[in-house]
């Protein structure tokens, strides 16, 4: 069986995902790896390393970084 495809997030639907501003989203893609299309304008990042990045920049109260 075949894994599937990864879903793949442009700011817009980052923005609306996360309830955040477009600005937040474009800061977010930015540090992740982009997929771009060849023949595409639009830039998209994978939904998993969306996860992943917001998993490490999850701290508990006790834990935030100063």
């Amino acid at each position: 069986m075949t894994e599937p495809l990864p879903q793949l997030l442009d700011a817009k639907h980052l923005a609306t995902e996360l309830a955040i501003t477009p600005a937040a989203a474009e800061k977010i893609m930015f540090n992740l790896p982009i997929v771009q299309v060849p023949g595409l304008r639009k830039v998209y990042v994978r939904r998993p390393d969306v996860e992943a990045l917001l998993e490490t920049c999850t701290y508990a109260k006790d834990e935030v970084p100063a």
